[in-house]
Parts: structure tokens; sequence; C-alpha cells
């Protein structure tokens, strides 16, 4: 019995320690970001001056396309663009590609790996009824620009160039090459980035860094975390539509059989959603991201965040009950998005199928992720057909001279928020240029709010012109200060 007891004491002393160490790691691994004033700054009229390009940049419908498709409105925001932007379209190197725009600006050294900064021209439809005003209208009102693509992805587009014009204007020559690149059918995957990539092969042209729209600097960015977080992607998931298919023999509605072809597809679907079958892991850069926000969080999950040897097992299992994004994080996701079946009411299909989406993690690619499907479906006799499908994106390094380049000039212009890295869930053009690149930053110097956020693809969609204006400006410093 003594045995017994002393083991007990032990085990307790031992649970006991650790929790004195964990809330003593959390306790001196409180941060505050700096007070230091901004490395960058704006005029009122400079402000208004950027929401003028961007309302005229958003007031062209610039529907995405697809390949051979009719690139007018296009062309007509071009030249839009090149009146807002006279200098790049006069005095740059300029190829123009089935309507994809590729700028050069010669460097006093152009031996050196240039950098290229990118985002595209093309919006998705607004045919949402929320809208309050016409969505081209690229309205000013209220602080904000108004209109689809103000945030995704024109402000980018806009930022970028009006840097760039404001140093042509100065004089200014930069230190190596700097590009301006922009598709036509970036939110279809429609191949415009990678028509760009080929010119560049072809002149076998190498970047030092590529950046693209992806994180942004956000309000709120995760439950608990007390400051703005610049989040810098530096890995985006794969990509893969799915189409499951189940056959029957068809028949009236009014002697249906058990486990029609409808109702299978039912089965599988909801196993899926209630088994969620994809394999859990911490790959980079999540752990990274976990240990560069833990210091700027409340304290329950500074203690958490700050200890991941410790609570590594019970985040993985409750970080996906908080938050799909978290679920995204650590997993490859299904989402089903389509489905068809019979034509009729009373008639039963000898055809049906639902399409899913899936995004593949890093640690689980498209195949593995697909085959885990597969078995499932093939419970409930169903056929799985890929209809397109690509993994996971390189993941850029943080030991990099340009991932720490970024985050110095962010923590110059940006001296009240923190810089983490993240794993995009989504998919930009920015993968398409790891052919001629290693170094493929995605993120947009733009302060997002979280209706911003929320209004990316869906109604009222906006962009603050202040925001706008120190995107602007961090561009141009970023441009500047390079070596």
């Amino acid at each position: 019995m003594k045995y017994f007891l002393f083991a007990l004491l032990l085990i307790l002393a031992v649970v006991v320690l650790l929790i004195c160490v964990a809330v003593i790691k959390a306790v001196t691994n409180k941060k505050t970001v700096s007070d230091k004033k901004a490395a960058i700054s704006w005029t009122k009229e400079e402000e208004a001056e950027y929401a003028h390009c961007l309302s005229e940049m958003v007031k062209v419908p610039t529907l995405s396309k697809k390949k051979g498709e009719d690139y007018s409105e296009f062309l007509k925001l071009q030249t839009v663009m090149s009146e807002l932007f006279p200098n790049i379209f006069t005095k740059l190197e300029a190829h123009h590609i089935d309507g994809n725009m590729l700028f050069r600006w010669a460097g006093k050294d152009s031996s050196k790996e240039g950098i290229l900064l990118m985002g595209h021209q093309d919006v998705v439809p607004a045919e949402e009824k929320e809208w309050e005003n016409d969505p081209f209208s690229g309205l000013i009102e209220d602080g904000v620009v108004k209109g689809r693509g103000a945030m995704d992805c024109k402000s980018t587009l806009c930022a970028e160039f009006a840097a760039v014009e404001e140093l042509l204007k100065e004089g200014f020559v930069p230190e190596r090459d700097v590009w301006l690149a922009s598709s036509v059918n970036e939110e279809n995957s429609g191949g415009g980035a990678e028509t760009l990539v080929e010119y560049l092969l072809s002149k076998g042209i190498r970047l030092s860094c590529v950046m693209d729209e992806g994180g942004a600097v956000m309000e709120n960015a995760f439950p608990g975390l007390e400051v703005p977080c610049a989040a810098i992607g530096l890995v985006e998931k794969g990509f893969v539509n799915l189409k499951i298919i189940a056959r029957g023999k068809g028949g009236h509605a009014s002697t249906p059989p058990k486990n029609t072809p409808i109702v299978r597809l039912s089965k599988f679907i909801c196993e899926v959603e209630k088994s969620e079958p994809f394999t859990k892991a911490y790959t980079s850069p999540i752990p990274e991201m976990f240990d560069s926000i833990a210091p700027y969080m409340t304290f329950p999950l500074r203690l958490v965040l700050s200890n991941m040897w410790l609570f590594k097992g019970v985040v993985k299992k409750v970080l996906p009950m908080l938050s799909s994004m978290g679920g995204a994080f650590l997993s490859t996701t299904c989402a089903f998005t389509m489905s068809d079946g019979s034509s009729a009411p009373n008639v039963l299909p000898d055809y049906a199928y639902v399409i899913c989406n899936i995004r593949p993690s890093v640690h689980q690619n498209a195949e593995e992720s697909v085959a885990v499907l597969r078995e499932i479906a093939k419970k409930y006799d169903l056929e799985v057909e890929v209809m397109f499908s690509r993994d996971a994106s390189n993941t850029s390094s943080m030991d990099s001279k340009e991932y720490a380049y970024l985050k110095k000039c962010l923590n110059e212009c940006f001296p009240d928020v923190v810089v983490t890295p993240y794993l995009m869930t989504g998919g930009t053009d920015c993968r398409q240029f790891e052919r001629v690149c290693d170094n493929c930053l995605r993120f947009t110097p733009t302060r997002l709010t979280n209706q911003q956020l929320a209004a990316m693809h869906a109604a009222n969609e906006n962009i603050g012109v202040s925001a706008l204006a120190e995107a602007v400006k961090f561009y141009r410093y970023f441009i500047e200060k390079q070596s």
C-alpha cells in the first residue's frame, strides 16, 4: 500500500512540476509590440489620389476569362491603368501576353536576381442580392472604396503600380530589377500566370523573391490575439475536384427499393462529414505560427501555445472543433459543393453524383487524400472520378534572407503588428512562379477588418482608403530599401 501511495505522490509531484513549468514559461513569454513610429506616412491628398485610382479600376468589370475568350474588358482596364500610371506604361519594358501583363524595371545591377510584385486583374461575378450599391460603381464613401475587386485584388495591383509610378516620377532607380506581373484569370486557374512564367523561363530569368496576394494585416486574426497580425503565406494547400458517382436501375418513385443512388451518396457524405477521415499533423509553418503569436495571446491561450510540448495532443483534438480554419490548418479538407440526380421529382435516377472540392494538406498529398475517399466510396458501391488534381505548393523557407527582409520591412512600417508565417488554405497565382523563384511569399500589406475579409467573393466588398495608402507606401519602402 505504501508503494502505491508513493507512486501516486510521485505522479502528482510530476504533474505539479509540469504545470509550474508551463505557467512560468507562459508568464515569461508575454511580449508587446513596438510603440515606435512607423517608417512610412502619407498625406490626405495622396490618400484621395490612391482611392481615385482604385475606384477607376473597380469600375471596369473584368470578370475572369478562360484562354481564348473575349478580353475586351481587360484591355479597357489596361487603358485606364495606362492613364493612371503613365510612367509604368511608357518607360518600362512591357510584355502583354493574352491580356496578361509583365513589366520590367531595370535596376542598377541586373545581374542580381530581381523581385516580382503581382496581383491579378480579374474578379469573380457580383451576383449577390445583398449588394448595397452597384458592385462596379467604384463608390468612395465612409472612408472606403466599394465594389467587386476593391479588396480581391485590384487594391493590391493598384498599390503596387502606384508605388512604382511615384518612384519613377522621382527618378529613382532600384538596386536590382523590379518586375510587375498580373494575370487575367487567377480566379478560375486559367493559366495566365503560367504564360508569364513561360516567358521568364524562355529568357533564363530567375527571381530572388515573388510577392503575391495572400495574407494581410488583420485584426482579431486568431481568438485571443491582442494585437493585429501580419500573416505571410509560405505555402498553399493543394486542390482536387472529385466526382462521386452512384449508378442504379432507375424506376418509378412510388415503389422505391433500398439504397438508391442518392441514398448511397448521402450515406457517403454523412460518413465523410462525421468521421473526419484525413490525418491531422503539425506541418510547417503551423508550429512556427503558434510560436510567433503565442507571446501576444491572452493568458489561457498563451499558456497552451507557449507549451505545445505539453498540449500538442489536446490542441490537435480541440482546434478543429473551435474553428473550421483551425481544422484546415491541420489536415486535408473536403467540401461537397454540387450534385445532380433525376430530372423529374417522381423518377428514381439511374445515375447521380456529387462533386466535392478537396484541399490536400502538405503531409497528405492529393493522391493519398483521394485514396482515403475511394476506400469510403467502395462501401457504398460508388465510383470516384478525378476531375482535376494538384498537390500543395512548395513551402518557402523562413530562414531565407528574403523572408527576413520582408519581416524587417513590416516591423518598421507596421510596428504595431506581430508578423507570423502561415499556411494558405486557398490558392493563388504565386505557386506558378516556383519554377523561377525559391521564395514565393503570399502577403498584401493592407489592413483588413473582419467585415472586409468576410466580403471577399461576397456582397459589399470594400477596402479602406487609409489602408490602401499605407499599402502604397509599404511597397515603396520595400523597393527603396532593397540591396
